[in-house]
């Protein structure tokens, strides 16, 4: 049961966009243009460089929720195999460290920009843009939630024999399904990686970055955990690909025979995913 196999966590990041909507210059510059609901003018509170440290590791964070969870529903609940629970919450742990620092180094640099907007903005300097260092230190956050795979099992609903057993199967389709999306996914990620490698290695004189196959082995390192439903297919292909990528970057540029072969071998792996899926 996927139930037990997985979890479905939830990652929520906030930040402060430094930005604020000024109605009067939006206004000033309507009236001076006689134009009408032409847009909105945001200023800019805080040096942009102060805040991209921040914005960087965030996008960090998601790129690796992302890589070692699969889809489950629109709404930002992500399956996340219990066999990757424990580096996973290692991982976002360490993350939110460097995070909450990045957020003190900005609050302890923070007055001096306050004071330094007076200059920079002018008349569209208003103090009451400007949230307090307690406030401001709140606007961040990295929050992750989990909670369990739905279970019809576990439907207890004071309503009819007849409306529960209904529901407790729409529960059931929308599990299956959702879990059909997942291992689809795995494939369509199995099936970008190696796509790209064929795609450089069988041009001889395509240049690739070392992130060809580096990105292909961060994959392989977690596709078996991702295997939620210990798919053979996947198996034999993570097997089969993780043999192809013992090799360099260095000796795929520099030795011919290496690239056709693991371009070859990467062809021979698209060739069986186009009658797996």
């Amino acid at each position: 049961m996927i139930q037990t196999r997985a979890m479905l966590a939830r990652l929520s990041i906030s930040q402060w966009t430094a930005r604020k909507y000024d109605k009067s210059v939006s206004s000033e510059v309507e009236k001076a243009h006689a134009a009408h609901d032409a847009g909105r003018f945001n200023k800019l509170l805080v040096d942009k460089k102060l805040l991209d440290p921040i914005a960087k590791l965030a996008g960090e964070v998601r790129t690796y929720h992302y890589s070692v969870t699969l889809p489950w529903t629109d709404a930002g609940d992500r399956l996340l195999p219990s066999i990757l629970f424990m580096d996973y919450t290692t991982k976002i742990r360490k993350y939110r460290d460097a995070f909450n620092q990045l957020v003190s180094d900005l609050i302890a640099k923070y007055p001096t920009e306050v004071q330094a907007a007076r200059n920079r903005l002018g008349t569209m300097y208003v103090a009451t843009d400007y949230p307090d260092v307690s406030e401001l230190r709140s606007r961040f956050a990295i929050e992750i939630e989990f909670v369990p795979v739905p279970d019809a099992k576990d439907f207890r609903v004071d309503v009819s024999n007849e409306a529960a057993e209904e529901i407790k199967e729409n529960i059931t389709k929308s599990v299956e399904a959702r879990q059909a999306q997942a291992v689809r996914d795995c494939y369509r990620r199995v099936h970008d990686v190696v796509s790209k490698i064929y795609e450089r290695l069988s041009d001889e004189k395509a240049v690739f970055k070392d992130s060809l196959i580096k990105n292909a082995s961060d994959l392989m390192s977690v596709l078996p955990g991702l295997n939620i439903t210990n798919d053979p297919e996947l198996t034999a292909l993570h097997t089969e690909i993780t043999a192809m990528l013992q090799v360099t970057p260095k000796q795929l540029r520099e030795n011919f025979q290496a690239r056709k072969a693991t371009a070859d071998a990467a062809d021979a792996v698209l060739a069986k995913l186009s009658w797996t899926n």
